[in-house]
């Protein structure tokens, strides 16, 4: 299993710790400690993802369950009425963001903000949050990473100006989080409520000619 570089302070940190709990004799914080260097490094998986083949395919950003899909007020960045698909990741996800289409970053916002739950409906306003709009040749899209409780760190790996291709990984969020990604109205989607979804591999939407 492939581990993510972000996750090795973590792992090699309990590792340690376990390690000096064993050498003072306490072998329950040892075992304790060792399990905790095992879950993060769960946590941390980092697996290969090829998206599927086709134009105009839209893959899920996000490893999860579909917690939404709703009308949205267009933003900004699209024109006209839009779709918003709520995808929230569970500490047993995989929690790398990757692009839903190829295209170019044309902003990344940072929100500063609270840390309720993130499956709340007013997490998506109230919550820490970093928003990339992504401008493709098929569609424009928004996508927005939003800590939660335990959440308290998004990782973008993109900035404004950069190309990404499908299924390129442009974030990670640490301990369970939520994305929200808008879709324009040419955009029809694929998926429903509770669906559960694998980021660059699960289609999620298709481009209208």
């Amino acid at each position: 299993m492939r581990v993510a570089r972000e996750g090795l302070p973590f792992i090699l940190g309990a590792v340690v710790l376990a390690v000096l709990w064993g050498l003072l004799g306490l072998g329950a914080l040892a075992v304790l400690f060792f399990l905790f260097a095992g879950a993060f490094a769960f946590f941390f998986r980092d697996p290969e993802r090829v998206p599927p083949p086709g134009e105009g395919l839209v893959v899920s950003p996000a490893d999860g369950e579909v917690l939404g899909v709703d009308d949205a007020p267009g933003p900004p960045d699209l024109e006209g009425p839009a779709k918003r698909i709520t995808v929230f990741l569970s500490l047993l996800d995989v929690h790398f963001v990757r692009a839903p289409l190829a295209g170019t970053v044309a902003r990344s916002d940072y929100q500063a903000g609270k840390f309720l739950p993130a499956y709340r409906p007013e997490a998506g306003r109230r919550n820490e949050s970093r928003t990339l709009v992504f401008k493709a040749g098929p569609a424009d899209l928004v996508l927005k990473m939003i800590v939660g409780v335990t959440a308290r760190r998004i990782k973008a790996f993109v900035k404004a100006g950069d190309a990404v291709e499908r299924g390129e990984k442009v974030g990670l969020m640490y301990f369970g989080s939520r994305v929200e990604l808008t879709l324009p109205a040419r955009v029809a989607v694929k998926v429903g409520l509770r669906d559960k979804v694998k980021a660059g591999r699960t289609v999620i939407g298709e481009v209208r000619p």
